[in-house]
């Protein structure tokens, strides 16, 4: 049997549960746009649970078949959507099919469920097959989305890359690269992504390839914890999306060691995140910063040094066509 292992993530917490028949089938009728679908849905199968105290708010139903995982069934409660639950139920998804070795992830929808469309693929979903049809045909009553029949089912994958796969896609685009831009030959490059999870990584590399991000911000004790080096002025970087894949080349053109209450409003400015104010940058940072200090058994102080790192954008990768199967 899997145990129940929680994260907290407040003011939810998050389980992976061995057995689905512990979420209410109330609760996975909100994804099914007929309730007799619930037949086909196998309860005996592991599931990512959000609860808010003892209530089940939100769960990720999941079934594996060979080398692929399916998220079969996500739903969240209406009275606590809007909140995230659905990101971290994908993402929590994500990790658990790493673990276990699979290929891909997969996730079907309607062609008219424009809001899961676009949740999906900012985790890091790709669009993959449209299945022509298949509402009509297995669906009694005709089904209206957004004022559009739902008539052609879409599926969607997140493409599990090994070690060697993701390596290879960064090394060819670097190659790329280096033909357009000679003078980079032999240069070193490190290889990194942002954030916690696979919707800020990718959410954030956007912002750089839009121009809007310029800036990044770490804790000096995050990046000695992790035995990664400080950056350096002139140092060149790789930043890949969630599942691995090169996005884009950036240079450090500028580097400050600061306390976390000293990090300035021009700093914040040039993140490029949410209202770009620095008070929005606190509250966001110093949550981030105190959940990654936690794993450790760390107290955030606003003393603590960050390491601010200032970038210019050198190129944007324009070949993410590889196959998700």
């Amino acid at each position: 049997m899997m145990p129940a292992m929680a994260e907290v993530l407040e003011p939810f917490r998050y389980s992976l549960e061995a057995d689905a028949s512990v979420v209410p089938v109330a609760l996975l009728s909100l994804a099914d746009p007929d309730l007799a679908g619930l037949t086909d849905v196998p309860l005996h199968c592991p599931a990512v649970v959000a609860w808010h105290t003892d209530q089940i708010v939100g769960a990720a139903l999941l079934v594996h078949d060979h080398d692929s995982m399916e998220v079969i069934n996500l739903a969240v409660d209406p009275s606590w959507q809007g909140q995230g639950i659905g990101t971290t139920l994908l993402e929590r998804s994500i990790a658990h099919a790493r673990e276990k070795g699979v290929r891909r992830l997969i996730i079907r929808t309607a062609s008219t469920s424009v809001r899961q469309l676009l949740l999906y693929q900012r985790v890091g979903f790709r669009l993959s097959i449209i299945d022509h049809g298949h509402f009509t045909r297995n669906y009694f009553r005709p089904v209206i989305e957004n004022g559009v029949r739902c008539i052609d089912r879409v599926t969607l994958a997140f493409p599990m890359l090994q070690e060697d796969e993701r390596r290879a896609l960064v090394d060819e685009y670097w190659c790329d690269f280096v033909l357009r831009n000679g003078s980079f030959a032999g240069v070193d490059y490190a290889v990194w992504s942002f954030g916690a999870g696979p919707r800020l990584a990718n959410e954030l590399l956007n912002l750089v390839i839009e121009g809007r991000k310029q800036a990044t911000a770490t804790l000096q004790t995050t990046l000695e914890l992790n035995g990664d080096p400080t950056p350096v002025v002139g140092g060149v970087s790789v930043i890949t999306y969630a599942d691995g894949s090169p996005g884009a080349i950036v240079q450090t053109t500028g580097v400050e060691v600061v306390p976390f209450s000293a990090v300035t409003a021009e700093h914040a400015r040039l993140e490029g995140e949410g209202d770009l104010s620095l008070d929005q940058w606190r509250r966001d940072h110093e949550r981030f910063f105190s959940r990654e200090l936690a794993r450790h058994g760390r107290p955030f102080s606003p003393d603590l040094p960050v390491v601010c790192e200032r970038f210019s954008l050198l190129d944007v990768n324009r070949e993410l066509a590889y196959a998700v199967g």
